[in-house]
């Protein structure tokens, strides 16, 4: 049941990327996922092999999405490189494994799909809007949030112009019970 974060090209733009997170759920599909108190359904990751595919996208906040259409794109080419074409422009995904050195990995899925919960919850009372040219709080420091706080250990900076990749979101926005002296953000 591995973990990844990726990284892709943008849609349309030049430069720049947009990081995610994919889960292989080779087992039993537990844990499932929900959003909005609706499950979400394992897909087919490219490879054969059933999973999740999460990001957080600019729908004027930082809205979390799961199967999103460019991330499960891109998913599919990196792990089905019979769907890239030399003629043809792809995402040239970059995807690197998580390690999770304190906590065994379906302990660690079971967390990140916690947060993801908590997190879209959160974003209904007090949403992150989404910053101009990604300087602020964006995709790349949301998978690099989820991913640290679920204790897993991966690199940062991945291939491209990845801007907030350092840049982390505050602890609150995954707490069930979000504190009244959140950080104010907007």
């Amino acid at each position: 049941m591995p973990v990844y974060i990726a990284a892709r090209d943008l849609d349309g733009l030049a430069i720049g990327t947009h990081q995610f997170i994919i889960i292989e759920n080779e087992a039993n599909p537990h844990p499932l996922a929900k959003l909005d108190g609706k499950i979400i359904s394992l897909k087919d990751l490219g490879n054969g092999k059933l999973g999740y595919v999460i990001g957080a996208h600019n729908k004027t906040n930082l809205a979390v999405e799961y199967f999103e259409k460019s991330d499960y794109a891109a998913t599919l080419e990196h792990f089905d490189q019979k769907r890239v074409r030399f003629y043809k422009s792809d995402y040239d995904t970059e995807v690197i494994q998580v390690k999770f050195p304190k906590t065994h990995v379906q302990i660690a899925i079971k967390e990140i799909i916690k947060l993801v919960d908590i997190y879209h919850m959160n974003q209904l009372i007090d949403k992150i809007k989404y910053p101009l040219a990604g300087l602020g709080f964006n995709s790349n420091s949301w998978a690099q949030t989820v991913i640290e706080l679920a204790g897993g250990k991966v690199k940062s900076d991945l291939k491209g112009l990845d801007v907030a990749n350092k840049k982390r979101i505050p602890k609150t926005y995954f707490m069930p019970h979000c504190p009244r002296s959140r950080p104010i953000i907007n």
